[in-house]
């Protein structure tokens, strides 16, 4: 069983994959398996999986139609066998080259989600600017967290498989929000890696339906929350708002 389950769904990627692949496979610590879930694409996709699994150890891959990126990601938790599971779709990328080192060798015996910062990258791979004043909260990672929306980004965290919730497939656009809250009520233990773990390119989907992904965002924050919670995620985006920031879509 490998340490880790690494998910990358895939459709029509053939553009921006190359970033992912490249990112995982010069990782200098190998206790991985990459599994592949593919919306079954019509471009090079899947040549590019295929040349990959020929020099990569531990690749598996699945290409069909799907509901949505949220059926496609629960599709890839049900192949996974690792110890933990993390999501890098497409486009996104590992910081370094010695990322995935760092974080289990530094991670404590028994931590069941570990997590670290995120910075949101263009095309070329050139540094956006910072959506927050700080990228997720200081101290141990916590439910009340969410109360506002996404406390980090979804990519920026690696969970024990047997933990890990499916995507609740009614919020086609705001899942991971619902999905991380659910995760967090497990109460599980936690450990803040104090790293950058992930490159996360921009301009998601939920990002070009905004208003949708905000109506969705709310129902998820008063089923788990009550309308507290969606009074002050209002506050905390206008805030963000005034300040130039980008509050909506993590």
């Amino acid at each position: 069983m490998p340490r880790l389950s690494i998910i990358t769904v895939t459709y029509q990627a053939a553009q921006v994959l190359p970033i992912t692949l490249r990112s995982v496979k010069i990782q200098s610590w190998r206790d991985w398996e990459h599994i592949f879930v593919d919306g079954n694409s019509t471009d090079e996709t899947l040549t590019l999986i295929r040349e990959y699994e020929r020099t990569v150890p531990l690749v598996r891959w699945i290409s069909e139609k799907d509901r949505g990126i949220y059926d496609a990601m629960n599709k890839g938790l049900r192949l996974a066998t690792g110890e933990y599971v993390t999501f890098l779709n497409a486009g996104d990328a590992f910081w370094e080259s010695d990322t995935l080192e760092k974080l289990f060798e530094n991670a404590p015996t028994g931590a069941q989600v570990l997590y670290g910062d995120h910075r949101y990258v263009d095309l070329h791979g050139q540094l956006l600017p910072r959506r927050r004043p700080r990228p997720y909260p200081s101290g141990e990672l916590k439910l009340a967290h969410f109360r506002t929306g996404m406390a980090i980004a979804h990519q920026g965290l690696f969970v024990k498989r047997e933990i890990a919730p499916e995507y609740d497939l009614s919020y086609p656009l705001a899942a991971d929000l619902d999905w991380a809250i659910r995760l967090m009520k497990r109460k599980p233990s936690t450990y803040d890696s104090g790293q950058i773990l992930i490159r996360y390119l921009e301009g998601g989907v939920s990002a070009r339906r905004l208003r949708r992904y905000i109506q969705e965002r709310t129902r998820i924050l008063y089923k788990h929350f009550g309308w507290s919670a969606v009074l002050e995620s209002f506050y905390a985006m206008m805030r963000h708002k005034l300040r130039g920031g980008y509050p909506f879509v993590e």
